[in-house]
């Protein structure tokens, strides 16, 4: 369910993604995916390039490097390297794909800022608010448009008023003159 979601959103969430070139946003952070079958795993990106893989409480070590030219990870796995593209990062949330043509994606969620694992629903959030956000823009700028167009009708309408009342007043002076 959650594979078919991020499928759906993936052009979007690249959108909203802050980067993995903020490597802040990677290391130290115990990155959690669950599977369909509830089995905890845990990825711990460190800054020395080592990543603690832990699984039921027993760790792998293992190496990662980020290549900025792809925007992509490359995790080396018991001495079998595998490219992982950057689909979206911010630091609650980590999706990888894995580099090719399957859609098979890595879903992860940072323990200490989604509690309870749930990227599905944070994911639709942040494109509902960023979405929101546009069409608060949009509103506000139709808005400035309008208030645009009504001070300029109102410009329009003051002068024909003053020309109208010019014209009375010439009006009233030709009258004026020509009784005396």
């Amino acid at each position: 369910m959650l594979q078919e979601l991020i499928k759906d959103l993936q052009s979007t969430l690249k959108n909203y993604s802050q980067g993995l070139t903020k490597q802040n946003l990677l290391v130290d952070i115990p990155w959690t995916m669950v599977d369909g079958d509830l089995n905890l795993q845990r990825l711990i990106f460190r800054k020395d390039n080592s990543l603690y893989i832990v699984r039921e409480g027993e760790i792998q070590e293992s190496k990662w490097e980020y290549l900025p030219a792809m925007n992509s990870l490359v995790i080396d796995l018991g001495g079998k390297k595998i490219l992982m593209n950057e689909v979206f990062a911010d630091g609650k949330a980590l999706i990888l794909k894995r580099d090719g043509l399957a859609i098979d994606f890595l879903s992860f969620a940072n323990q200490n800022e989604l509690p309870d694992l749930e990227l599905g629903s944070y994911l639709k959030l942040i494109i509902s608010k960023k979405s929101n956000s546009k069409e608060g823009e949009k509103s506000i700028s139709a808005r400035k448009k309008s208030e645009y167009e009504l001070k300029k009708s109102r410009e329009a309408l003051n002068n024909i008023i003053y020309f109208l009342l010019s014209l009375v007043l010439m009006l009233a002076f030709i009258l004026y003159l020509s009784k005396n």
